[in-house]
C-alpha cells in the first residue's frame, strides 16, 4: 500500500491538524516523507518496515515524542530529526547504521530518553555499550 493510501486509511476525513497519531507501517514511500507535512500536531508516528532509506524529506514535527522507524534501510541522515525537538522515544532497530558518526545528530535531541538500535551493525562495534552510555 502506498503512503498516501495508508495516510488516508489512518486519518480518515479528519483535518490533518486534528490527527495526533499515525501508524503507516509497511507503507511504501518512494517519494519520501513530505506527505506528512500537514500533520504538524503528531505526537506518535510509526513508519516501520517501509523501505525508508532517508529522512531528508521528514517535515518538522514539533510535537512528536515517539517515532518508530524500525526495519527500514536507514544508514544515517538523522539531521532531519532536529525538527522534532520533543522527541523522547526513537526506534531505529533493524536498520543499517554502521558507525557512531551517523548517530551524532541525536545529541541535539535534549529530551531523547529511549533509543532502540538493536540489529544495527553499530551495535557490534567494540565499546558500543560504553560509548552509548557516556
Amino acid at each position: 500500500m502506498s503512503m498516501e493510501e495508508c495516510i488516508r486509511r489512518e486519518s480518515g476525513l479528519r483535518d490533518p491538524q486534528q490527527v495526533d497519531r499515525l501508524c503507516l507501517d509497511q507503507a511504501k514511500c518512494p517519494d519520501g516523507l513530505a506527505l506528512l507535512a500537514p500533520f504538524s500536531n503528531l505526537v506518535s508516528l510509526s513508519i516501520q518496515d517501509a523501505g525508508i532509506s532517508s529522512l531528508e524529506t521528514l517535515p518538522p514535527l514539533e510535537n512528536l515524542n515517539t517515532l518508530k522507524l524500525s526495519d527500514n534501510k536507514i544508514r544515517g541522515g538523522l539531521e532531519s530529526l532536529k525538527g522534532c525537538p520533543e522527541l523522547e522515544k526513537l526506534y531505529l532497530a533493524g536498520n543499517q547504521i554502521v558507525n557512531f558518526e551517523a548517530l551524532q545528530p541525536l545529541e541535539k535531541l535534549s529530551k531523547l530518553a529511549w533509543l532502540d538500535l538493536e540489529g544495527n551493525p553499530v551495535t557490534k562495534v567494540d565499546g558500543y555499550s560504553k560509548r552509548m552510555f557516556e
